[in-house]
């Protein structure tokens, strides 16, 4: 299964690039070198909306065919799916509520600086999870449900989607 493997090889790329990008967020809220706290909170907010680009724009749209095609397939399938959507929700709601949050820590707001960091760290140990368990349990499930045809599918799927994000790459560039 040539294609499955060509898929996950590209989701776990994602997955390591998230990482990078939390593991840059973590950066920018520690940075202990005498940065003001507005100046760490800008660029806070800035690797957080990199995050959510990323996310959105990239990683999600390629797992869209492949989830839906697992979907319905078993039970414990499907348990797994709603587990993984719920947390996919709260990390989300985490990161939106600690972005709103460090918008007012970036007028100096020590306090909100302090509430953005706890959510954060929150976020990522649920982030961390969260991805762990696509690598693991959602890699077993799909290895186990879709067949060689349904991986070339979700393999043309991510296609189109490197594709699409190559388009908006270079209309930003022009």
């Amino acid at each position: 299964m040539l294609a499955a493997e060509c898929a996950w090889a590209i989701l776990r790329a994602e997955h390591a690039r998230t990482r990078e990008l939390l593991a840059r967020l973590d950066t920018a809220m520690k940075t202990g070198d005498g940065t003001r706290t507005g100046q760490r909170a800008a660029s806070a907010i800035e690797v957080i909306e990199r995050l959510q680009d990323f996310e959105e724009t990239t990683h999600r749209p390629k797992g869209v065919v492949m989830l839906n095609m697992l979907r319905g397939r078993s039970s414990e399938a499907d348990e797994l799916l709603d587990e993984l959507d719920s947390e996919s929700e709260c990390c989300n709601g985490l990161l939106s509520q600690a972005k709103t949050t460090l918008k007012r820590a970036e007028t100096g707001d020590a306090r909100a600086a302090a509430e953005a960091e706890a959510l954060l760290q929150r976020h990522r140990q649920f982030m961390n999870l969260h991805l762990d368990k696509e690598d693991t349990l959602l890699h077993s499930q799909t290895a186990l449900l879709l067949t060689a045809e349904e991986w070339a599918a979700v393999v043309s799927s991510i296609s189109k989607e490197v594709r699409t994000a190559k388009e908006r790459a270079r209309r930003r560039s022009h």
